[in-house]
């Protein structure tokens, strides 16, 4: 019947079914797709309604079967062959009833979905680069990717993951785990640095920077990440921490645990520039010398200032960047006064927003201290978008935590094998002189 449906261009449902008492058939009704009428359940609340469309019309096509308990012969005994509607040739290919996924399909679509994270448009390419000749609908292929990633175990997920970070630091006691959780017992604050971190943080706390990143879980909780530079010239991830806000009160929490686990204060601590995150460095990291990311300063001038200098503005920025790359503290106030001066219906801004705060972003300050040439967060702003390809603002807490140990799995990999190859500088000067070799032998 299916094939008959698809042939005469419409959709064919099944409907009756009776049963001989060994279980097989006996009776099969079939009716068209736009068979019948729709019959609203409406509710005495009106507002529990829930108004809809339906394709049916009442197509009056029918059709039953009968075969017989002694026999396999099947009989037909009913046809109605008339329609109310238009038959498509294309019904066989564009029918909800008649488009379904292949169990292939659908475990690439689940593999794409759960280890890959792709978009759907990456998602059809490489479907139709593996199965050519099958036609997948848009919104087939939606449909199942928002199947898979619905997680069938999202309750107790803040409990789930203290589960796991508690049994961690039973196995290891070097494991670094802090919570907080309000009066409903719902968790507020989480704190975790692996025994890895710690050692990385002791070496490499000369210079350590600080970002936080939204949309990364389903509760809108903000990520926090802490970074340092290596030996090898590479960002190691160092800490993290889930809040509820960003808070004077959070970021200060925040940063007693890293200080209640390492026991030392980073020489530098590179910010954005967030009075919340400043107020909570001068509290808890009194020797800490603050940097604030000049991006993030740049980023914020034409959202204050470019109403107001209007076609001054490209000037102003000009001689703004002149005046902060100034090496010398006694220019760099000369080129202030004269900035103040020559646009002086932002001066209130500059005076309350950026002067305060010159010794953290202007060069003539920073340049007397170890930065390791850091003057922004690009670097955690590129970690924060290497662990949103792998999430999506929908997943749990233990998603998020999967991710992060991905990437610091990923990282130690790259560093072990940075380490192989800096102990052979002997083979690569031996390439060296093969290829030179062969070069003038090829000549």
């Amino acid at each position: 019947m299916k094939v008959y449906g698809k042939q005469q261009g419409f959709g064919i449902i099944r409907k009756r079914l009776a049963l001989h008492p060994d279980g097989n058939i006996k009776h099969r009704g079939f009716r068209c797709e736009f068979g019948g009428h729709y019959e609203p359940k409406k509710q005495v609340n009106i507002h529990n309604h829930h108004n809809c469309k339906s394709k049916r019309q009442g197509c009056e096509w029918h059709a039953n079967v009968n075969c017989p308990r002694n026999t396999r012969q099947i009989t037909l005994t009913t046809l109605n062959n008339t329609h109310n509607h238009l038959l498509h040739p294309n019904t066989g290919k564009y029918a909800p009833i008649y488009r379904t996924i292949s169990k292939d399909i659908l475990n690439e679509i689940q593999f794409f979905t759960e280890h890959g994270n792709l978009s759907i448009g990456t998602q059809r390419k490489l479907l139709k680069a593996k199965f050519p000749t099958t036609f997948i609908n848009d919104c087939d292929l939606t449909n199942a990717i928002r199947k898979f990633k619905t997680h069938h175990d999202e309750t107790q997920d803040a409990s789930r993951l203290l589960t796991t970070l508690i049994d961690r630091k039973a196995h290891d006691p070097e494991w670094v785990v802090e919570f907080e959780l309000d009066n409903e017992n719902r968790l507020t604050r989480l704190f975790w640095m692996s025994p890895a971190q710690v050692i990385l943080w002791l070496e490499y706390h000369d210079v350590i920077l600080n970002d936080n990143t939204a949309k990364t879980n389903r509760y809108q909780m903000p990520l926090s990440l802490f970074l340092v530079v290596d030996n090898n010239t590479r960002s190691r991830l160092v800490a993290q921490a889930l809040v509820s806000d960003e808070t004077t009160e959070s970021y200060t929490w925040i940063l007693e645990c890293t200080k209640k686990a390492t026991m030392a204060e980073p020489l530098v601590f590179v910010t954005d520039a967030d009075p919340a995150a400043d107020a909570a460095v001068c509290q808890i990291y009194e020797s800490t010398y603050q940097i604030h990311c000049i991006f993030h300063i740049s980023e914020n001038l034409p959202k204050n200032l470019k109403s107001k200098l209007h076609d001054q503005y490209e000037s102003f920025v000009h001689d703004f960047f002149l005046c902060r790359n100034s090496l010398c503290e006694e220019n760099f106030y000369e080129q202030w006064s004269k900035l103040t001066e020559k646009y002086n219906n932002v001066k209130d801004y500059l005076m309350r927003a950026l002067y305060p705060s010159r010794q953290a972003w202007a060069r003539a300050f920073t340049s007397k201290t170890f930065t390791a040439g850091i003057q922004t967060t690009s670097r955690v702003e590129g970690l924060n978008n290497i662990i949103k390809r792998m999430l999506t603002a929908n997943s749990t807490l233990c998603d998020l935590v999967s991710a992060l140990d991905s990437r610091l799995q990923a990282e130690a990999e790259w560093n072990r094998f940075l380490n192989i190859a800096l102990c052979h500088p002997v083979w690569e000067s031996h390439q060296s002189a093969m290829t030179f070799s062969l070069t003038l032998t090829n000549k």
